[in-house]
Parts: C-alpha cells; structure tokens; sequence
C-alpha cells in the first residue's frame, strides 16, 4: 500500500467516526495537492504533450479481512485514478513521491 503499516495500524485502532474523519482530512489533503499540481500544468499545457506512459500505482486488495476498512481503500481506488489526470512526468514524479510509505521515504 502507499501507507506505512503504523498508520494503517492507528487507523484500525480508532472508532468508526475517527476512521471517517481521518480519511476525510487526508482526502481533503490530497485534492489539494492534485489541484495544485493541476494548476502548475497551466504553462505546460501550451507546450506539445509527450505520450507518457500510463501512471501506475500499487495498492493492497480490498480481502474483507479484519482491521479492514472499506471506504478508506475505495478512496485510495479514487486518487490513485485522479493521479492518472496528471499529464506532466515531473508532476506525475512529485505525485508519486508523495506517496511513498515505509522504508522508501528514508
């Protein structure tokens, strides 16, 4: 996943309201960054687009399992397809970079 394990951990540690009001600010966190990157295109667009490969990113599959929470990984199903809005490779690097987790942050 995009998210080191203690985050998930306190994720599925806290109440339901939490959990919701958690995914919320980080939805609201990253719509901010895809708008600002968006918006950083502006100049670029004048420029002829580079055929760029599809962005890929990786993500766990939703199992159902225990500790599980079903709207935070429909919400990581949903950027990581506003990621492939960005039409930039720089931004698409700034974009990916953002969510590194784990030991590749360091």
């Amino acid at each position: 996943g995009i998210f080191g394990g203690d985050a998930l951990r306190s994720l599925a540690a806290a109440t339901p309201a939490e959990q919701v009001e958690r995914i919320e600010a980080f939805d609201t966190y990253k719509r901010g960054f895809i708008a600002h990157v968006q918006g950083m295109q502006a100049p670029v667009a004048e420029m002829k687009p580079a055929q760029l490969k599809p962005l890929r990113l990786k993500f766990n599959a939703y199992e159902g399992k225990e500790g599980e929470n079903l709207h935070f990984w429909v919400r990581e199903v949903e950027l990581a397809m506003d990621a492939a809005l960005i039409s930039t490779l720089r931004l698409r690097v700034a974009f990916a970079l953002s969510n590194l987790g784990g030991r590749a942050e360091t």
